[in-house]
Formats: structure tokens, sequence, C-alpha cells
């Protein structure tokens, strides 16, 4: 009696543990999968944006800059489309250069690549965002929503931290820019606007 008691126990617990093992199984096998499908994507979109900032604009000023880092820590190269905000008309990514002894600004005109391990740095003095046909002052100690749109990561959303001019100018300093207020830049005649501007925080004169 005991023996038989014994044996249909067993029985039970091998249904039981048939029955558990495989729900178990199942779940174990989704977890492994959604952190294999997560890594992939980190592979395709390793992009980390940081370091947003951008120049308080005066009044009525009809253009402002931006600038910040874009890391790519995945494994797959990619390359910076366009810019988009909505506190802009139009919003473009744009270079400066020398020339005829003139800093002069103009819209990039190929996507910017990304290598992975890169970092693409927009700063002053060089590569840059910038808005044009503002709706909206820049006012220190403000945010300004933005979205960045890459060839594979798609869309991503960044934020700029908007400075005032002593501000700003303390972190152009301490970051070794040397464009300051009151440099003089100029659109060629390719760029778009004719009108000069002060610094890069763009405003018309």
């Amino acid at each position: 009696m005991t023996l038989k008691l014994t044996q249909g126990c067993l029985r039970s617990m091998k249904q039981l543990s048939s029955h558990m093992i495989a729900p178990l199984c199942g779940l174990v096998f989704a977890v492994f999968l959604g952190l294999f499908i997560s890594a992939l994507a980190d592979g395709m979109n390793g992009l980390r944006i940081k370091d947003g900032w951008s120049r308080e604009t005066t009044a009525g000023a009809r253009v402002g800059g931006g600038y910040l880092t874009v890391m790519n820590h995945g494994q797959v190269p990619d390359r910076l489309l366009a810019v988009r905000a909505e506190h802009a008309g139009m919003s473009e990514v744009h270079t400066m250069a020398m020339q005829d002894d003139v800093m002069v600004m103009r819209p990039v005109e190929e996507p910017l690549l990304i290598e992975p391990g890169a970092i693409l740095e927009l700063r002053p003095g060089g590569l840059h965002l910038m808005f044009m046909q503002l709706n909206q002052q820049h006012v220190a100690g403000e945010m300004l929503d933005i979205v960045l749109v890459f060839e594979r990561a798609g869309e991503l959303d960044a934020t700029l931290e908007v400075l005032s001019m002593r501000d700003s100018m303390d972190r152009m300093r301490n970051s070794g820019d040397h464009m300051g207020h009151g440099d003089q830049a100029s659109h060629d005649k390719n760029g778009g606007a004719n009108d000069d501007h002060n610094d890069e925080s763009h405003s018309h004169k």
C-alpha cells in the first residue's frame, strides 16, 4: 500500500514538473530573446546626444544657434540628415570657414557621418545648428526641444539649454572654443541668408 502511494506521488510530481517546465522554458526563452533584440538594437542605434545648449537671443531676433554632442556607441555608422524645431520655421546644420579673410557660414550640403566610436561635436566656431525664422525668443534659463533626424536611428529628441550671454561665454572659454561674442561672420552667396551675423547667436544686424 505504501509502495503504491509512493509511486503515485512520484508520478504526480513528474506530471506537475512537466507542466511547470514548459511555461518556465518559454519564459526564459522570451527573456533571452528580448535581451538579444535589445542588444541588436543598441548595435544598430547606439547614438547618445548630450551637452545641448543655445545662446539667448535679443527680442525680435530671427535666427539663433544650437550646439550639442552626438556619440556613436553602436557598431554601425550613422548619418545626421536633418534637424527640426517647432520654435523655428527653418532649421539647418551650418559650417563655418574663412573666405577672403571673412568668416562665412553656409548650410552643410552632405549628411554628417558618425562612425562607430566617433563623436560629432556641433560647437561655436565650427559645425553648428542654425534656427531661422524664429517664432519665439531664446530666453536664458529655458529649454528648447528639437528633433535630430538620422539615417539609421531615425528621429531622436534632444533638448538645448538656453544660456545667458555671460554663461555662454564662460562655457566657450572652458571648452576651448575661440569664437567669442562680437566676432563677425556672414553667409556666403550660396548660404541662403545674406545678412551678417553677430557671433553665432545669428542675430541679424
